[in-house]
């Protein structure tokens, strides 16, 4: 006989994750995450798209956004992992059942509580960037072998926007599932606040299409066989934070203080110091002008570019930008 709540649950397999940024590694520090304007594949999707795509060719799996498209504020922690799930009015928290605290490095004994309030704007975890609002949206890829689901974490607010957007659009239409999509990684300039200007790379969507072949297209029977069956993508993995959206040294924050201070520790060059026949002419990308920055002058990217003062779709030498920073700096 079925088990009542266990045996009428068919999920589909994940197959895999395609990640939005990469893990730098440098001497002396921890690994830390870097946004790339391609989408970071697997050797089963590099075969079909190649192994930088920025685009691929996608499809919905149901009609309830809440089974592949699930979004919510997260909280993490390197002991405890997630520690605290909401949706911007209440959460779920992992408490310290001794201090009534959010679990940390030193809670023993801790209990799930539901209920608990939820603002963004008033949040520790938040300001600290260990909680983040944070997509998992789990997508079919027809052409890549396997019959199941991909997962794409991503916290960025504008690629959230353009998912639900287009899951909106074809809802409004007739439906979101098994309709041939582009999902792309494409460049917008936006302006943080209190930053200067700089272009990103988030997710959105290219049609080819017009609206009356949408429309055709949309009026034409999805696979019933699946559907009908109640065939749904898994839970996203949740439990482990993104390691491309939570930099380690960042959830480090709330261990021990020698603990934080080892996962931290970078053994900076001195200020002005420089590499031996450093010739700033053969300085020719981005990530040649941020290493050179680094090893020459021991800043981090995101100070090199506030020195800097413009973003880098507007840099026309890469060498003159060095030597300007350089000069700022020193």
């Amino acid at each position: 006989m079925p088990i009542e709540g266990i045996s009428n649950i068919v999920r589909m397999p994940r197959l895999g994750k395609i990640h939005l940024g990469i893990k730098v590694e440098k001497p002396g520090k921890h690994p830390y995450p870097q946004a790339t304007d391609y989408f970071v594949v697997p050797e089963e999707v590099a075969a079909v798209f190649g192994p930088e795509p920025k685009e691929l060719e996608i499809m919905f799996p149901t009609e309830e956004p809440g089974q592949f498209a699930q979004q919510w504020l997260r909280a993490y922690s390197m002991t405890q992992g997630l520690v605290c799930i909401g949706d911007g009015v209440t959460s779920r928290r992992k408490v310290d059942k001794k201090t009534g605290a959010m679990a940390s490095h030193e809670t023993k004994d801790w209990e799930w509580r539901e209920g608990l309030s939820c603002d963004p704007q008033d949040c520790p975890e938040y300001m600290a960037k260990r909680c983040r609002r944070v997509m998992n949206l789990q997508v079919l890829i027809p052409k890549v072998p396997g019959l199941g689901v991909w997962q794409i974490d991503t916290s960025s607010f504008y690629g959230i926007v353009n998912v639900n957007s287009m899951i909106t659009l074809l809802k409004g239409i007739g439906r979101c599932s098994f309709i041939p999509l582009k999902l792309c990684l494409g460049p917008i300039q936006v302006t943080p606040p209190g930053q200067t200007k700089k272009t990103v790379h988030v997710m959105h969507f290219k049609e080819d299409m017009t609206w009356a072949e949408m429309a055709r297209l949309i009026q034409t029977a999805p696979p019933q066989a699946i559907l009908s069956q109640g065939v749904i993508p898994p839970e996203p993995e949740v439990e482990e934070p993104p390691g491309d959206l939570f930099p380690p040294e960042v959830l480090a924050e709330e261990v021990s203080k020698e603990e934080a201070e080892a996962l931290q520790a970078v053994e900076k060059p001195p200020v002005g110091a420089t590499v031996p026949g450093r010739d700033p002419s053969t300085i020719k990308t981005r990530t040649e002008f941020e290493k050179a920055c680094f090893d020459d002058l021991g800043i981090q990217p995101k100070e090199a570019w506030q020195l800097a003062g413009c973003t880098p779709a507007q840099v026309a030498d890469w060498g003159d930008l060095y030597l300007r920073v350089k000069a700022k700096k020193s």
